[in-house]
């Protein structure tokens, strides 16, 4: 091989590496670019469902103070003069009040269910279900809310408010288990002082005068700083 034929065969060893290396970083920059395409496609998904949920939680924010604001409006008697209509904004019971809730926050569960929108008015409107007389179905639903819930402070008070169905229902002995089990519960999440009263009151309702009495006796005793201790000394003269 002459002098002429090595230095051809170089260049071409030389040519292949050089096209093998631009070809090298051609695929890496079609990769990059592939994944470049990807990710930002990524993100604006990302983007589109963070600005749906946060648009959603607005509107289902919106929707549950207007019914929160039903609840709260003032009852006034209708109107005795002929032809007048109820004044705007008020309604002539509470029974009437407590249906119009229940319209209002059933709007907000059934159009944004999932929510912490929704979960709220689900438990205002047991509350309300019970306000308007509809004990069984209150009943059900603080159950519903209190197993969905667990030990949180929504559940607890859900597991408060079944109790006070119950008691509605004139179901005392399963009303008052409820509120045993909440005032025995030293890790529970709502104030025992408070339990202690509501026990103490679901107690009295009930006929129960000895067990009220032990029930506003603890809440003396054992929270001597509470702001219940005034109104279970009174109780529990009252009784006595």
């Amino acid at each position: 091989m002459d002098a002429k034929q090595r230095h051809d065969l170089k260049r071409d060893e030389f040519t292949e590496t050089v096209l093998t290396l631009a070809d090298r970083v051609a695929a890496k920059r079609r990769a990059l670019v592939t994944a470049a395409v990807v990710l930002l496609g990524v993100l604006v998904v990302v983007g589109g469902i963070m600005t749906w949920r946060t648009r959603q939680a607005n509107e289902a924010g919106a929707l549950l103070g207007i019914a929160l604001a039903t609840a709260e409006s003032p009852i006034v008697p209708p109107p005795s003069v002929a032809g007048a209509t109820q004044t705007p904004g008020t309604f002539p019971t509470v029974e009437a009040r407590a249906e119009a809730a229940i319209a209002a926050f059933n709007a907000v569960i059934e159009r944004y269910p999932g929510t912490e929108a929704a979960r709220t008015a689900a438990f205002h409107l047991a509350s309300e279900l019970l306000a308007a007389g509809r004990a069984e179905e209150a009943e059900r639903a603080f159950a519903a809310i209190a197993a969905e819930e667990g030990n949180t402070l929504r559940g607890g008070s859900a597991r408060l408010g079944q109790a006070e169905a119950l008691l509605a229902l004139g179901r005392a002995d399963e009303a008052l288990a409820i509120y045993n089990e909440l005032a025995a519960a030293r890790d529970g999440v709502l104030p025992q002082d408070a339990v202690l009263m509501e026990l103490a009151r679901a107690s009295e309702r009930a006929g129960r005068v000895d067990d009220a009495r032990a029930a506003y006796r603890r809440v003396i005793d054992e929270y001597p700083q509470s702001l219940f201790v005034m109104q279970a000394e009174q109780q529990l003269a009252a009784l006595n």
